[in-house]
């Protein structure tokens, strides 16, 4: 189904709770309109990993899986919109469920590039 190199790396997925406690701790807080909570927080590696947080506010597990996979897509296809060498936790807001990918994708490029 997907086309192979497409996936996100192990390596790039932010799965320890104390690397998430760290970067709330830590990190620097971006809203994307109303829609997404960016938490940028630098790590020790020479590249970036995000993590996702989609709560059952957003919907059903379809929809949660649908925001999912298009934030996932969104980092994936554009990893130089965010900051070399950090770790970065996606948080979805229930109204994102009504974006698209290109929706999504032009917001986060106004906000990350105004805040540069």
């Amino acid at each position: 189904m997907s086309k192979r190199g497409e996936g996100l790396s192990p390596k790039e997925r932010i799965r320890l709770q104390r690397d998430f406690d760290r970067i709330f701790k830590k990190g620097k807080k971006i809203w994307v309109d109303k829609y997404l909570l960016i938490i940028f927080a630098p790590n020790d590696l020479t590249y970036r990993r995000v993590g996702i947080i989609v709560s059952s506010k957003v919907g059903t597990a379809v929809e949660r899986n649908r925001v999912k996979r298009v934030l996932r897509a969104v980092f994936r296809r554009n990893k130089d919109l965010f900051p070399e060498n950090s770790d970065i936790v996606l948080i979805a807001n229930p109204s994102i469920k009504n974006l698209d990918y290109w929706k999504i994708l032009q917001l986060l490029q106004e906000k990350l590039k105004s805040n540069g």
